[in-house]
């Protein structure tokens, strides 16, 4: 065997089934060994090695399995770093293999010589360059170990052409897997059992409005079900970050809603705001979900509980009155077991009557919206129509920008099956389109929406071709209103409208995505998006709507620092106003 027959048959030991990537020269070994493989490991082909990145973050979301990527040596390795940066920074563990020059030709020059393993040091939890043919076996069983184990996390592997090429002199005896870290995340840990019984002492004598609160590492821990239990136990309400949405039921009466300074739901931040303990549970509590550490507000009283994977996080940002450092599953599971012990609990009844009865006239003055004719179409417009269509198992994938805010306030999940992905790390454009691959082949048989505006769009439209050549069923909408609205929006607000380059044409995507053989509508009113989206639906493969909406700059979006400087230029401030005015 040669080095690259090795490397196959390794990932076939981890169960791969599926790699994606892009071809170069230095990849043509891999690309060998793949062709002559005849097993069921299959390569995706994409149109950049950005795009092939985040479609490997896309499917470990999903799948939670490691994703694979690869890439050929110089700009392929450079054109790799966002989607790798933002998957370990997400606690979402990507393998990439980026096949690389010989070793002899090291400094002298050679076409795309890089020092790759020096270059994803700072974006991954492990970088190697594999100097010896003889460690493959030995180094892809620690690439694994790592990405999906303690905090997961982007491994990167460097495998130069003399490894590639090389024959393999060993037995084979060492080409095995660990069946352990072929999901993650991967050897889960415990609580401490004096820190679960702290926990569970001052949730049974000492809280009177509790309030859970649901980041992203919940959702990679798959404790929704445990949050569940625990809210309906306790009789207290769930909010979530942003990367934890979803992870319960929208429609259900404990699911307040999302926090934080991007599509906030004003009850749910209320629900925050009369807590007297806080419960994070796979959270950062970061400079978004806090609004820039001003929620909550300082109050010496409140309690603030913390679970979490990385040891490190625990009173990062907040002095815990209890930190366990666990799986969040496993240490739901535990605590239920101390809770049912003491008998039923009996949860703040009123305050989340109140709460909820809030919630409703939220969702009500919110109607007028959802049926809003105006022109161009209210974002949130968009959101509601396409609530009408996801049932149980969908998997909706944003871009940062402009739809961020309307999705995380409008968009209603009815299952904990369904999920909401969008790049939270580093908030890079292109993310979407390519991302609906990667959770295809994670979930073939959900219902597909990606939602994306006209950066993202001229930053992955190549991906559009990969769609189509792979039939994948997908519905793809596009926010049309001609600019980076985010930025644009930010220059309205912080720079007394002084926009500069930030508009651009609003040309025919449409017509785009069709020239790559995709069925595509300009959808310009109300009834063109009903009818198109009945359609796209139904549609056995993708579909573009490309979606004239109205601008963030013409209607200031749901973010509440946003909000928060418009109160102050028309002299209110926030210390004169009510939240629930305010918001």
């Amino acid at each position: 065997m040669k080095g690259a027959d090795v490397i196959v048959k390794m990932l076939e030991q981890y169960d791969v089934n599926v790699i994606f990537g892009v071809p170069g020269d230095t990849s043509i070994p891999l690309y060998e060994a793949l062709h002559d493989s005849g097993g069921d490991l299959r390569h995706v082909m994409a149109r950049d090695e950005r795009s092939a990145s985040f479609m490997a973050d896309a499917y470990a979301r999903i799948s939670h399995k490691p994703g694979i990527c690869e890439c050929p040596s110089g700009a392929g390795a450079l054109y790799s770093l966002p989607g790798v940066a933002e998957a370990d920074a997400s606690s979402v563990p990507v393998i990439l293999f980026t096949s690389d020059n010989p070793m002899n030709g090291e400094g002298k020059k050679t076409i795309t010589e890089l020092d790759c393993q020096r270059l994803f040091e700072p974006v991954t939890k492990w970088s190697c360059l594999v100097k010896d043919i003889s460690r493959i076996p030995e180094v892809i069983r620690r690439a694994f170990r790592i990405a999906t184990t303690g905090r997961p996390g982007a491994v990167h592997l460097a495998i130069p052409q003399e490894c590639l090429k090389g024959e393999y002199r060993e037995t084979g005896h060492d080409i095995y897997g660990e069946p352990e870290c072929c999901i993650y995340p991967a050897f889960r840990t415990r609580g401490s059992r004096a820190g679960l019984e702290r926990l569970a002492a001052l949730l049974l004598d000492k809280s009177k409005k509790t309030v859970i609160i649901a980041g992203g590492g919940a959702k990679h821990s798959q404790a929704e079900e445990e949050i569940g239990a625990l809210a309906e136990f306790m009789g207290i309400p769930v909010v979530t970050t942003i990367s934890g949405q979803g992870i319960m039921p929208d429609h259900h009466p404990l699911a307040l809603g999302v926090i934080g300074d991007n599509g906030f739901h004003p009850h749910a931040i209320r629900a925050v705001e009369e807590s007297d303990t806080l419960f994070y549970i796979g959270c950062k509590i970061g400079s978004v979900s806090t609004i820039k550490w001003t929620l909550p507000s300082f109050k010496p009283e409140r309690n603030i509980l913390q679970v979490d994977l990385d040891p490190v996080m625990l009173g990062n940002n907040y002095r815990n009155r209890i930190s366990v450092a666990g799986d969040a599953r496993l240490v739901l599971k535990d605590l239920l077991v101390l809770l049912d012990k003491a008998g039923t609990m009996d949860g703040p009844k009123e305050w989340v009557t109140d709460l909820n009865r809030e919630r409703c006239q939220f969702w009500e003055e919110s109607e007028a919206d959802f049926q809003s004719r105006s022109l161009p179409i209210k974002p949130q417009r968009v959101i509601s129509s396409i609530n009408r269509y996801l049932g149980p198992g969908s998997i909706v994938i944003a871009d940062a920008g402009t739809p961020t805010p309307y999705i995380t306030r409008y968009l209603r999940l009815c299952d904990n099956r369904s999920t909401f992905i969008i790049p939270r790390a580093f908030g890079g454009l292109g993310y979407a389109i390519p991302a609906l691959a990667g959770a295809y082949f994670a979930r073939p048989d959900a219902v597909l929406v990606g939602m994306f505006g006209d950066g993202s769009l001229g930053m992955s439209a190549g991906e559009l071709e990969t769609l189509v050549r792979l039939n994948i069923r997908a519905v793809l909408i596009h926010f049309n209103n001609a600019c980076f609205g985010w930025i644009k929006a930010l220059q309205a607000i912080h720079a007394r409208d002084k926009f500069f380059s930030v508009d651009f044409l609003t040309g025919d995507p449409a017509k785009v995505a069709q020239g790559f053989g995709m069925e595509a509508h300009r959808i310009t009113s109300p009834d063109m998006l009903d009818s198109a989206l009945e359609k796209a639906f139904s549609t056995d493969g993708p579909v573009f709507l490309d979606v004239v909406t109205e601008s963030e700059v013409t209607a200031l979006p749901p973010v509440y620092s946003w909000i928060h400087k418009l109160n102050q230029k028309t002299n209110g401030s926030l210390e004169k106003t009510s939240l629930k005015n305010l918001i």
